[in-house]
Order: C-alpha cells, then sequence, then structure tokens
C-alpha cells in the first residue's frame, strides 16, 4: 500500500465517522457532547483532505490542513468535557491559536519540515493528554467499555505522535517525509486511522452507554424525587424478601404518608407540595442506611424495605424516621409530620411473602392515623409502638 492509498483510507474512514457523529447529533440536538464530537470528525477529515489535496506545496493550506487537525483534537477534548461535566474554560482556545501562530512563523522563517511535524505532534499530544485527564477522572466515577474504549484510542494516537516525534530526533530514514517506506505509512496513516476510529467509536459507547442508563433511571426511578418508584420498590422488594425468606434473616417494611398533605396543595399550590415531596425523600435517603431501599409508592406515600431489621429493630426505626420527618420546616416555617406502618417478616410466612408485609404495613400506617398522626405502629402480633407510647394493634 502507498501513501496516498493509505491517506485515502484513513479520509474514509474518517469521513464515515463525521457522518455517524454528525446523525448521532441531529438525533439529539441538545446533547453538546455530540456537537462537539461531529464538529470534531469533520475538521479532521478536511485537514486531512487539504494535506492530500495540496497541503505539502502550499503554506497557506499547510496552515489550513494542520489547523483542522489540531482544532478537530481540540473539539474531541471540549466534547469530552461537555459530556462529563466539567467546566470548558478557554485552555482550548489558547492551545488552538498558539498552535496556529507558531506554525505560521515556521513557514514565514521557511522551517524545515521536521520543526512543523515537531509542533504538530508535541500539540496534539498536549490535547491528547487533557483528554486523558477528563477521561481518567470520569472513571473514577464509573467505569464502563465505552470509557475503556476510548482510552485505547486516545492511547493509539499518543503512541503515534511519540512515534512521529522519535522519527524526527534520531533522523530516522525509513520514516522522513520522502520515504514511501511500509514503517512510514503505518506509522502516518495506518496507526491514526485505527486510533480515530477506536476514539470516535469509543465517543459513540459512551453517549449510548449514558442514554442507556438515563433509560434505566426514568424506568426504576420516580422523577420528582429521584426515588424508586413503584413498580421498581416492588419489584426489588419481593427479591428482598424472597432472599429473606431462603437466608433466613430478618426483614422490615415501612409504609408512609405525610400528614394532611392535601392541605399543603390547598394552601401553597401543587409545585410547594412537590418541594415538600423532594424534601422528604431526600430526609428518608438520608437517615435510611445504604442497603436499605426507598421508594415513593404513589402520592405522598412511601415504601421503605429494610433488611437484616427485625421486630426488635422496627421500634428504633420507626421512632429515626418520624423524628426526621418531625424536624423539618416547610420554607423554615411550617411543620410537616408522617404517619407510618411497620411490618416485619414473620416465621408464618403465607404464600405471598411481600403482599401480606405491604397489607399489615398499610394496616398499621391506618392505625397511626387513627391514633393521631405524626406517630408509627407496628403490625398486629409484634411489639407494638405508637410515637413514644405504646399502641396496641
Amino acid at each position: 500500500m502507498d501513501a496516498l492509498t493509505a491517506a485515502l483510507a484513513l479520509v474514509i474512514a474518517q469521513a464515515s465517522i463525521a457522518l455517524v457523529m454528525t446523525g448521532a447529533h441531529l438525533a439529539a440536538r441538545r446533547e453538546r457532547s455530540t456537537r462537539y464530537w461531529a464538529m470534531a470528525s469533520i475538521l479532521i477529515v478536511i485537514g486531512v483532505l487539504v494535506m492530500i489535496a495540496g497541503g505539502g506545496r502550499q503554506p497557506l493550506l499547510l496552515l489550513v490542513g494542520n489547523g483542522c487537525l489540531v482544532f478537530g483534537a481540540i473539539a474531541q477534548f471540549w466534547g469530552l468535557q461537555v459530556f462529563y461535566k466539567r467546566t470548558g474554560g478557554r485552555l482550548g482556545w489558547v492551545i488552538g491559536a498558539g498552535f496556529c501562530t507558531l506554525f505560521a512563523l515556521l513557514l514565514l522563517t521557511d522551517a524545515p519540515k521536521f520543526a512543523r511535524i515537531m509542533l504538530l505532534s508535541s500539540t496534539l499530544l498536549l490535547v491528547l493528554g487533557l483528554s486523558v485527564r477528563v477521561l481518567l477522572a470520569g472513571l473514577q466515577s464509573r467505569r464502563t467499555f465505552g470509557s475503556l474504549l476510548t482510552l485505547g484510542g486516545i492511547g493509539l494516537l499518543v503512541l503515534n505522535n511519540i512515534a512521529r516525534i522519535a522519527a524526527v530526533l534520531v533522523q530516522d530514514p525509513e520514516l522522513l517525509p520522502m520515504s514511501q517506506s511500509a514503517m512510514r505509512i503505518s506509522v502516518m496513516y495506518l496507526v491514526p486511522l485505527g486510533g480515530i476510529f477506536l476514539y470516535a467509536t469509543g465517543l459513540l459507547l459512551l453517549y449510548f452507554e449514558r442514554l442507556v442508563d438515563e433509560k434505566h433511571q426514568l424506568a426504576t426511578h420516580d422523577e420528582l424525587t429521584g426515588l424508586l418508584n413503584r413498580r421498581a420498590i416492588v419489584a426489588a422488594g419481593e427479591r428482598e424478601v424472597a432472599l429473606a425468606i431462603r437466608n433466613r434473616q430478618p426483614l422490615t417494611v415501612a409504609y408512609l404518608d405525610i400528614d394532611f398533605f392535601k392541605r399543603i396543595n390547598d394552601a401553597f399550590g401543587h409545585e410547594a407540595g412537590d418541594l415538600v415531596l423532594v424534601d422528604v425523600a431526600r430526609l428518608l435517603r438520608r437517615t435510611c442506611r445504604s442497603v436499605d431501599l426507598v421508594g415513593r409508592h404513589g402520592g405522598e406515600e412511601f415504601c421503605l424495605v429494610f433488611p437484616g431489621v427485625g421486630p426488635d429493630g422496627a421500634i428504633c426505626l420507626g421512632e429515626r424516621l418520624i423524628a426526621a420527618v418531625r424536624g423539618y420546616r416547610f420554607r423554615d416555617r411550617y411543620p410537616v409530620t408522617m404517619s407510618m406502618g411497620v411490618a416485619s417478616l414473620s416465621e408464618s410466612v403465607g404464600e405471598r411473602p411481600w403482599a401480606d408485609l405491604i397489607h399489615r404495613a398499610d394496616t398499621a400506617l391506618y392505625r397511626a392515623k387513627q391514633t393521631g398522626r405524626d406517630r408509627f405502629c407496628i403490625a398486629a402480633n409484634e411489639i407494638e409502638s405508637s410515637g413514644s407510647d405504646p399502641a396496641s394493634a
């Protein structure tokens, strides 16, 4: 394969990537990261085409072609910053402007081609290093196949630019610009082709992995409070109950309801009611353990599942949760309270253990409301309590 064929292969592959990236952006115009990545692919295509069309002979085309390559890499870096919600700043513009200025000076002073190669490769290494930094920061929170693939693509491009710099420094005849050796074609075109392909594919996978995560989040979590929705809390609760029965471990379910919630909506409006739901959900999450399941069962009702907690721990559990909500003040002025029913897994398990638990907890919740609200009740045949005073079933 000669250099021209390899260069055309690089252009075709990059043009295909640009089309896919543009399609991803058009499918989700609000996603700024795909906009940057589509822009990056287009700039790289333009840069390579300009270089093939005569960039080696025309100084202006040289500047445009190399500038497009650098700003393409910078646009990929910007896209990663947006994707991982990191501040952009002006660093990319400074790098791009600095490169174009220095490259123009090299052209004006008729500097040798080796100097331009050194400048281009060094600048690309800097931008790729910044991209790796953003990517590694994102990997600390969640490691996915897309992020690892992106990192691998960047790694190939880094090695490629290091090889170019080394070739210039040692003046290897097989890697010099006028050489048509297989080594030079690999370093100049084939390795970048693989790196660019892996990099772009990794970026697309990052985007689609996020779409899948968001879809799963919407399917399993309440949009307002961020808690598990009714379907998810029921499914997770049934799994925990089955696991507790199989391992003969204790488990407790709590059913909670905000007292006089309709009055809040009537007095302050439904937006205020939504704020109360969000604040109460945050309090419940903060009070519960990381292994506990917290869900919004519907309206102002919440369902909580406590693995490893039996009847003896239910009293402390009820006191802690009721006290946490009791200390809350909506808009720092208006008190909000909750009533709660608690039921623990018993030795005599019926055919529908989850449904039975929820029914018993719901019955205990009704009793808590009937006996004054702002309290908890334990289901029948268990240790029973209501607020700080004992109560019978």
